[in-house]
């Protein structure tokens, strides 16, 4: 429900620009008789547990509401009495309760203004529909820079509100009661159900920052507005409102529906209220739980993904607008119901600009009409939506220029304008009519103000808050501990089984590659005929035919000191003393294997070391810890002590180990390519064939040393989380960095 007319509270209007053809300086008023206009309505409600009016300009759909005093005085302007008149009627009925003669003059003032009463002498006012769901009256219309605000732009779709009267005529049993509970209890499954599988739809939600997903997003996000504001429709016509207009708005360069249900200030119930504003979600939950069963139980990836879109906008709709308190949309009305305070964005305001006030110019005037938690709870709410505010512009506009460039940082500038601009203007405005008064305090909240800023720009742009760097590592056995196949051939024996103790040079397997045997056997025989030659050749004194023989035979000297060399590493012995460590080593057997795979490990308990894979954005901050201690959590959050002994230079996207891979169950996110490199043996380092896991960042790897007795506690395979001192950066550039990251990550993501 994103476009209430909310009341207008009284005491915060009571000044205004008499919109008559009178001069208000030459009016005696309290000799003018007023009538209360034939058209408007007014009716009792009961807010806080005291008596208030609400009026209402069917004609505009304006709402207003006043208080018991203020609902006297103008229930007894009938035409014939003049204010002053009115107004001792009115001390007479409630005594010292009643207002005060410029009181009345006041209300008399504000209800010319807004139209709701006319000078008895005087033709009723003249009511214009309004289709911006602002006053139909005299004041100058909006400058198109504030109708096109880019943070705010409003088009209504004419017809649209007749389309959703029958709509919800047929559609009215889907907010009955036993819809309700079936639609609850779906909502709570699915959700339920989501999260058991948490991990892998977060695994996928960064595909949101892919351009080429944003076309199908927004398609995506119109379809389930326009669901959403259905929503709303049905529920306001089964309450017993009707829908003014409808449209589409687009809010923070985001495309939403809307719908006008401001009659729900006529419904009594503010439970009533509170459905109607929650139904628009209500209904989008019920979207969302079906596309969460889509998503679990099918298994075709195309509907898959879609599921995933229609779940992660539903989500991200209903967290950032719709249920958000602190902007006025369905969770802001819902508030405002609760704590029974209607006009809860505008008294949180006014206690903001209080307080801001009494600490810059020394006001220490202080109005509110809620007592008690009320009070400290539209403060409260005050200085959030503040704070919300400000974030919002501070990350749209980091968000813009990073995805924008120059252009946009120019429709950041211009957005901030049209948010803050016209606060601006006022406050300056005001602060020139205080000069006139007050220097001294205009000079006080200058030098204040100034601070104020100076402090908070630092604090965002400048300020370093540290933060500690974390990067996920993995122990494993030392690379050098591998047993690889120096010659590849049949694994015709083996000596050893996983788990055996062997000492250095031990055999412990055997390779047959008859090949290899035959071309050496081969060499040597070419190599005697070599040298029988060679013998004549010097006997004969034939010198030429000497030296190439010699040739010859350093040539064949080298190919069988190679071959030699390959035929001797077909006896695969251990080259340290160790445990013998593989996984199904007995499968191996009479196999082809290949030149460098590893046949298996043989390590001590502390041939340990732990790699760190390390992000390009945090290589700076590591690089400075070389050779110093680095602390390592693990998952039971036990602490262990390494040194960081190395860091390679060059970034590397191959996974340099398979347990540090999301596919299985490790933190970095990878892809997975169907081909593979010979070229990245290097990479296995004892582990299983990874060749076809690329990263999609490239990252830097980095080597930590153990001590013998933390290699010993530390089990190889166990993913930890090392603690490379402290980060220092600004909260912007922060922001700015998990912008670039997060495009980045999700254009490689779909390469």
């Amino acid at each position: 429900m994103d476009c209430f007319s909310s009341p207008v509270e009284f005491a915060a209007s009571l000044v205004g620009r008499v919109t008559m053809q009178r001069d208000p300086g030459t009016i005696d008023w309290q000799q003018q008789p007023i009538r209360i206009a034939a058209d408007v309505k007014v009716w009792p409600v009961r807010e806080t547990g005291e008596p208030i009016y609400r009026i209402e300009i069917p004609a505009t759909h304006q709402f207003f509401r006043v208080g018991l005093s203020e609902y006297t005085f103008l229930s007894a302007l009938d035409g014939h009495r003049t204010i002053a008149q009115a107004c001792g009627l009115v001390t007479a009925k409630m005594g010292r309760a009643a207002p005060s003669s410029s009181q009345c003059e006041s209300i008399a003032r504000w209800l010319i203004d807004h139209r709701l009463a006319h000078f008895a002498d005087a033709p009723p006012p003249r009511r214009e529909r309004s289709h911006h769901g602002t006053p139909a009256d005299n004041s100058p219309p909006k400058s198109i820079w504030t109708r096109w605000n880019p943070f705010w732009i409003k088009m209504p779709v004419p017809g649209a509100s007749g389309l959703l009267q029958h709509i919800s005529r047929g559609l009215g049993f889907l907010f009955s009661t036993p819809i309700l509970i079936v639609g609850t209890l779906l909502i709570t499954a699915a959700l339920v159900a989501l999260a058991s599988r948490q991990s892998e739809f977060i695994a996928g939600a960064s595909s949101i920052f892919d351009p080429s997903n944003w076309v199908w997003l927004l398609f995506t996000a119109i379809g389930l507005k326009l669901i959403h504001e259905v929503g709303h429709a049905i529920a306001c016509h089964r309450a017993g409102g009707s829908v003014r207009e409808a449209g589409l708005v687009w809010v923070l360069m985001t495309p939403l529906a809307y719908v006008d249900v401001s009659s729900c200030w006529r419904l009594p119930s503010r439970w009533s209220r509170i459905g109607v504003a929650a139904a628009g979600m209500f209904i989008e939950g019920i979207v969302a739980s079906i596309a969460i069963a889509g998503w679990i139980l099918n298994e075709d990836d195309m509907i898959r993904w879609w599921c995933h879109h229609v779940i992660l906008t539903a989500g991200l709709s209903t967290i950032l607008f719709n249920a958000n308190v602190l902007m006025r949309f369905d969770g802001y009305f819902m508030l405002s119901d609760l704590m029974d305070v209607p006009n809860l964005a505008t008294e949180a305001n006014q206690s903001v600009r209080q307080f801001l006030r009494r600490w810059f110019l020394g006001d220490a005037s202080w109005h509110s009409t809620h007592t008690g938690w009320r009070r400290s709870a539209v403060f409260v709410y005050g200085w959030s939506a503040v704070a919300w505010r400000v974030l919002v512009c501070v990350s749209l506009a980091i968000a813009a220029s990073t995805m924008l460039g120059g252009a946009g940082i120019v429709l950041s500038v211009l957005g901030l304008w049209m948010w803050w601009g016209k606060p601006l203007v006022q406050f300056l405005q005001s602060m020139r009519n205080l000069w006139q008064t007050e220097p001294f305090q205009v000079c006080r909240g200058v030098v204040l103000g100034a601070i104020a800023i100076s402090v908070f720009g630092w604090m965002l742009f400048s300020m370093p808050i540290p933060s500690s760097v974390r990067v996920p590592v993995v122990v494993q056995y030392d690379p050098d501990s591998a047993i690889r196949v120096g010659a590849e051939g049949f694994l015709v024996a083996l000596n050893v089984n996983g788990g055996d103790q062997v000492e250095a040079g031990d055999l412990i397997a055997t390779i047959e590659n008859r090949e290899l045997k035959q071309r050496v056997a081969e060499l040597e025989i070419a190599q005697k005929q070599n040298d029988i030659r060679l013998r004549k050749a010097i006997e004969s004194r034939e010198e030429s035919e000497r030296l190439i023989l010699l040739d010859n035979r350093q040539a064949i000297i080298d190919k069988l000191a190679t071959l030699q060399t390959q035929s001797d590493q077909l006896n695969v012995v251990a080259n340290r003393t160790g445990v013998v460590i593989a996984n199904d080593l007995r499968s191996k057997l009479n196999t082809y294997v290949h030149e460098g795979d590893v046949l298996m490990i043989v390590a001590a308990d502390t041939d340990k070391e732990v790699l760190a894979v390390i992000n390009q954005s945090q290589v700076d901050d590591v690089r400075k810890q070389i050779g110093q201690p680095v602390r390592l959590v693990a998952p039971g959050r036990q602490t262990f002590w390494a040194t960081l002994d190395q860091l390679q230079p060059r970034a590397s996207d191959r996974v340099p180990n398979a347990s540090l891979a999301a596919t299985h169950g490790g933190p970095l996110v990878v892809r997975v390519d169907d081909a593979s490199d010979d070229s990245s043996n290097d990479d296995r380092l004892g582990e299983e064939m990874i060749d076809n896991m690329r990263l999609l960042q490239p990252h830097f790897r980095g080597v930590l040393k153990l001590p013998h007795k933390e290699a010993q506690r530390l089990p190889a395979g166990l993913r930890l989380e090392a603690h490379f001192g402290w980060h220092q950066a600004s909260i912007a550039k922060r922001a700015r960095l998990w912008f670039q990251d997060a495009l980045a990550r999700a254009s490689q993501e779909n390469r």
